[in-house]
């Protein structure tokens, strides 16, 4: 196993879950159970967790104990607010390696060895991230400024009054309109896409990670523009960093301290 640096699981608690992954594998005759196929797996991974007790064939009790010693490694090795595609892919595969050691008696009655591990981990980041995602979009739509509206009454229907009379003639000729070109009426809506364009170096290509996040319009970077400077900054590095570097995290940060 490769070295972290990190305190293991329960020793005790290892021993136990490979006590019991050796009786029920002689209970079932050195039964393999197979690796889930990929649509299988997406399901389980979204599903409730009694489907993941089944899919492994354990009972209710291993379930706890097995998923309490990987949670506890979890903690200590991977960002537990990030789904697994998220994760640093070497501490992700040191992880893996920790698990198939800690759990080699236990997890030698599946197919591969470690699909049980990826399965619980995957379903377990994606509960944790869904939910931390959502309460981050929640609070950013309460901290939106309410739109101004105008009610408008009716004096005329109020006091039982008919409407005046549609005025006559033909419309004015266009020059007595103002029309304004679409361009010129949005030049003072700032898209988060164009924000993006003005970060030196451009980082619009990362439009997308930025809506899931929840910042998609002007009101959202109003929002995170008033936060402080090391808020910003450690709210990027925590939720962008392995997608942009340190670099363009610092320069989005400068550039959000200049909006007006």
């Amino acid at each position: 196993m490769v070295s972290t640096g990190m305190k293991p699981a329960s020793l005790g608690s290892a021993y136990r879950m490979q006590h019991q992954g050796n009786e029920s594998a002689a209970g079932d005759g050195h039964r393999t159970i197979p690796r889930p196929t990929p649509a299988e797996f997406r399901k389980l991974v979204s599903g409730p967790q009694e489907n993941i007790i089944r899919a492994m064939d354990v009972s209710q009790p291993v379930f706890e104990e097995f998923k309490k010693i990987l949670r506890d490694q979890a903690v200590m090795m991977l960002d537990c607010e990030r789904f697994i595609h998220e994760q640093v892919p070497d501490i992700w595969a040191i992880y893996l390696d920790w698990a198939r050691e800690e759990l080699a008696s236990f997890l030698s009655k599946y197919a591969d060895a470690q699909w049980p591990v990826e399965l619980y981990i995957e379903h377990y980041l994606s509960k944790k991230t869904y939910a931390k995602r959502h309460a981050f979009r929640a609070k950013m739509t309460k901290l939106r400024p309410a739109p101004n509206t105008v009610r408008v009454k009716s004096s005329a229907s109020e006091r039982g009054a008919s409407l005046p009379p549609a005025p006559g003639g033909p419309p004015p000729p266009y020059e007595d309109h103002d029309f304004v070109q679409p361009h010129a009426a949005n030049d003072d809506n700032i898209t988060v896409e164009n924000f993006l364009k003005t970060v030196n170096p451009d980082i619009s290509h990362f439009l997308p990670a930025f809506e899931e996040l929840g910042i998609s319009s002007e009101a959202d970077l109003v929002v995170v523009r008033s936060w402080a400077p090391g808020v910003r900054k450690d709210f990027f590095e925590r939720e962008l960093m392995g997608k942009m570097s340190a670099l363009q995290i610092q320069a989005l940060n400068i550039k959000l301290g200049e909006m007006n």
